[in-house]
């Protein structure tokens, strides 16, 4: 998944690190804990988010890693959406309410995601984690928007903190066991067999 032989460091921490930041202020808005004027926050979030996984996703490409920097390049399109949506309700332009295409564009990403699975479950435990919790994020939301099913938002809801945990996880081991040439935070063991994970 890796090319050994690029003079390029890894810039998947980064990429994941961003994520987690907006996610981690998705997350309360969602589930009730915030007021949903917070979600105001996602904009700027999801327009720097959406620079840093284009640029991360630009690095791993060029480092022979077409998982990765695939999966940063279409996650950082759906940072600008996410930006661009609240930005335009913000300012009352368009539609306040847009469940009827957000579900569809929601399903799409997250069949894309199940069908990513088996290669996170095959890297480590966070990284195994980390995909299960996201395929229930993005699956949830999908098919609550279209069945018009409130319970299946709150189970993608709640699989946030999940993900966010997650993405702690491994960008700290990864750039921990790195930094020191050792194993200083244990990934844990994958789920489904193993792969080599780029560095």
């Amino acid at each position: 998944m890796s090319n050994g032989n690029s003079p390029l460091a890894t810039a998947g921490p980064c990429g994941l690190m961003v994520l987690a930041f907006y996610l981690a202020c998705l997350w309360p808005g969602a589930v009730g804990m915030a007021e949903h004027s917070v979600f105001v926050l996602l904009i700027p979030l999801g327009l720097a988010g959406a620079i840093v996984q284009s640029v991360a996703g630009i690095v791993e490409l060029s480092r022979g890693n077409i998982v990765g920097g695939n999966i940063n390049l279409a996650f950082s399109a759906f940072m600008w959406y996410g930006a661009g949506g609240n930005l335009l309700k913000f300012l009352n332009i368009g539609p306040a309410n847009t469940a009827a295409a957000d579900g569809w564009i929601f399903l799409v990403m997250g069949l894309c995601m199940l069908g990513f699975t088996p290669i996170f479950l095959k890297i480590n435990l966070s990284m195994s984690v980390f995909i299960l919790a996201t395929d229930t994020f993005f699956m949830g939301w999908a098919l609550s928007w279209i069945l018009g099913n409130p319970t299946l938002f709150l189970i993608g809801a709640w699989a946030l903190p999940v993900v966010i945990v997650a993405i702690i996880w491994d960008v700290v081991g990864t750039m921990l066991n790195s930094a020191f040439g050792k194993e200083v935070i244990k990934l844990g063991p994958p789920l489904a067999g193993s792969v080599k994970a780029s560095n």
